[in-house]
């Protein structure tokens, strides 16, 4: 056995993390429900880059639109100035419908991020810009998206319109101004 020469184990190089991951999360009011869904979105997306040998997380952006700020998304235009500045390499989303509000700015946001080399990932949709073959794809899908969201706005209008016609609705049931003696 003294014949046998010792063997030494030499550990694989790990792969460096060179990719700069910003991570883009948007809900469309401040309900817990959608706090709880921010947290969910954000924790999942960290999870998947922190398991991708590859990806290094750089930042988050999180966008919550509510009545005081309106459509305003200032994380949004952050993380464009990011990837124009070359911050970052790849942006990483839940879904189409998460990253822009209809297929224009989709679209429009899209074309720069491709101007500036950043590829965009929707892990919903398992959808990546770097496929060429996803442009089309993202199109159809975000058209699909935004029709949904016109059709639940429509419907959530006529309702409203019912109730208050029939005089079942609660927003026109409470009293605006206070009778004082």
């Amino acid at each position: 056995m003294d014949n046998y020469k010792k063997v030494h184990f030499i550990p694989p190089i790990p792969q460096k993390r060179d990719k700069r991951i910003g991570i883009y999360c948007h809900v469309s009011t401040n309900s817990s429900e959608q706090l709880h869904s921010l947290a969910a979105q954000v924790s999942h997306l960290t999870k998947i880059t922190a398991a991708t040998p590859q990806w290094l997380l750089a930042d988050v952006y999180m966008d919550i639109s509510t009545s005081k700020t309106g459509s305003s998304r200032k994380e949004f235009n952050r993380m464009l100035d990011d990837c124009t500045s070359h911050k970052l390499d790849i942006i990483f989303t839940k879904s189409i419908s998460r990253f822009g509000r209809d297929t224009v700015e989709t679209i429009e946001a899209l074309s720069k991020l491709k101007n500036a080399g950043v590829r965009v990932i929707f892990e919903q949709e398992e959808l990546d810009t770097a496929n060429t073959d996803s442009d089309l794809m993202i199109s159809i899908i975000e058209s699909f998206a935004q029709a949904e969201n016109e059709s639940r706005s429509k419907n959530i209008k006529w309702g409203i319109k019912q109730g208050a016609a029939s005089g079942t609705s609660k927003l026109y049931d409470r009293k605006c101004y206070r009778h004082t003696s």
